[in-house]
């Protein structure tokens, strides 16, 4: 990734005050904002025409647009909703609003623009230190953007805008070993950027510490932890969650009851430590390239550092989805940058060809999302089924592609959560390949936190009705072998079937692979 310039010849000549010589000039502004400006626009054709945004993005907008809607009422109805993702997707509910851009595709713009000044930041810590063409920046650009959509779609999403973070921040430890070049307005400058892309998912705040541990037992200058840019980042995070969990106790009550709601996806810890030997298995080839090439121990210590921490952020997680996994491979892709320079080809062929292999799978499963997304959109292309502009509730499983379908379609979706896991939680102990084709009960919903997110959703259709409602039951997962039907589910819920008889169905679609029912209020119609 780097330019063909003499990097070692170069690093040498600033550590002993020479300065870089024969370094690429940086850009004019002109040709950055042009080059900006063009993948802006690439991106808003790609997610119009071509592809639709993942549907925990869009989940994420919607919830957005609520909090919006409801204003200082919404925290009635909603248990959780970070404070910066909150206020990350209220962003992009305002300039959507102000723009008349569609949310999702605002949502995209918004992660675009991130994009830009991550490579930018990057690009000029590391052409003020070793040297970097333009190359360094198409390249940073293109890994940044294609990678993610490859992997699964997951651009935008929580993980890639805090890998949009960390690449300055590693460029820099790379570059700018011993702190004598990059100056401290740019330390501050990467400080904060990368403690408020870290409040998007501070678990990867492991990632910082552990590369600040490594460089420190390496060097053996423990004073290094305490760079600028560590002590701003992490004031930020560590204010972050005291404003938001410490001193608040109906917050961690929230995460409690998030954690119930999804512990049907939760791993064992014996899954746990199977996905954690397999996820580090490809550092060990690179710990052999580093003593077969006797390369920079430093360096290894601070890639090894990176990937223990995001294998490690998943382990707490109990989770292993695409997601999850998207900062252990972009970790990867940056040790491979790292060595790149210091091994022969043939090596840098046989990782990127193993590396390609789990974004080929990714890019390969995401196909269905579009494919239900399209399904869903040419069923609802009809008149007297418009959503633009309405109160939508909503009964879905993950991945349903509803999200995604009321966010294209100016809708706001009357749900606090973006679906309705808390029922597979309730369910899995069910989900047993002889229970296939058996009438599933009613779930009794007993445990506090599942009844609490459930409260929730009632709560708001009973005091503030939505105009539609869509009961969704194309997927069931984490549910492999049993299928979740609404009216089956909340049978004995008086609640939810006071609610269900203001609604008369208008439009059932059962194609290949939807099948979701179209309810409007009976009152509406009068």
């Amino acid at each position: 990734m780097d330019t063909g310039l003499g990097e070692r010849e170069l690093t040498q000549g600033l550590l002993h005050g020479g300065g870089a010589r024969n370094v690429w000039p940086l850009p004019s502004i002109g040709v950055y904002v042009a080059l900006a400006i063009g993948l802006l626009v690439s991106l808003q054709l790609f997610y119009s025409t071509i592809y639709s945004v993942h549907t925990d993005l869009a989940g994420a907008a919607l919830s957005g647009r609520l909090a919006v809607t409801l204003g200082d009422s919404f925290s009635n109805y909603s248990l959780y909703f970070p404070p910066a993702e909150r206020a990350w997707f209220t962003l992009s509910v305002w300039l959507s609003d102000l723009t008349g851009m569609q949310l999702d595709l605002t949502v995209i713009m918004m992660a675009g623009v991130a994009v830009i000044f991550s490579v930018g930041l990057a690009f000029h810590i590391r052409q003020q230190t070793v040297g970097a063409s333009p190359l360094f920046i198409v390249v940073s650009l293109a890994l940044l953007v294609i990678i993610p959509v490859l992997y699964k779609n997951v651009f935008g999403l929580r993980e890639h805008m805090v890998v949009l973070g960390l690449w300055p921040y590693i460029v820099l430890r790379i570059s700018d070993p011993d702190n004598s070049v990059i100056g401290p307005k740019t330390r501050v400058l990467l400080g904060v950027w990368l403690g408020v892309t870290l409040l998007f998912k501070y678990l990867y705040s492991l990632v910082v510490l552990l590369v600040e541990i490594a460089d420190a037992a390496v060097r053996r200058r423990p004073s290094a932890l305490f760079r600028i840019e560590n002590l701003i980042s992490g004031g930020i995070v560590a204010l972050y969650l005291f404003l938001w969990l410490v001193i608040d106790p109906a917050q961690r009550e929230a995460i409690g009851a998030v954690v119930s709601a999804i512990d049907a996806n939760l791993t064992s810890w014996q899954t746990n430590l199977y996905q954690s030997a397999l996820h580090l298995a490809l550092s060990f080839f690179f710990i052999a390239l580093t003593v077969i090439y006797k390369l920079s121990v430093r360096e290894a210590a601070t890639a090894l550092a990176m990937v223990v921490a995001a294998i490690a952020a998943s382990w707490i997680q109990s989770r292993w989805y695409s997601h999850h996994l998207f900062p252990i491979f972009m970790a990867y892709l940056a040790w491979l940058w790292i060595v790149h320079r210091h091994i022969k080809l043939l090596w840098i062929v046989a990782v990127a060809v193993v590396m390609a292999r789990p974004v080929v799978g990714e890019f390969r499963n995401s196909a269905i999302y579009q494919v239900t997304f399209d399904e869903v959109e040419a069923a609802m292309d009809r008149p007297d089924l418009s959503i633009s502009g309405k109160r939508v509730g909503v009964l879905t499983m993950h991945p349903s592609p509803f999200n995604q379908y009321l966010a294209t379609q100016g809708a706001i979706r009357w749900n606090a959560s973006m679906n309705n896991s808390y029922v597979a939680a309730e369910l899995k102990p069910l989900d047993r390949p002889e229970n296939a084709d058996m009438v599933l009960p009613p779930v009794t919903l007993e445990e506090p936190g599942r009844q609490m997110l459930h409260d929730d959703m009632l709560r708001l259709w009973e005091d503030m009705p939505p105009e539609i409602l869509i009961l969704d039951q194309s997927t069931s997962w984490p549910l492999e072998f049993i299928s979740v039907e609404w009216k089956t589910a909340f049978a004995n819920d008086d609640r939810f079937q006071a609610i269900l008889a203001q609604y008369k169905p208008v439009f059932e679609h059962k194609g290949e692979r939807l099948e979701f029912t179209y309810y409007v209020r009976i009152d509406a119609e009068q």
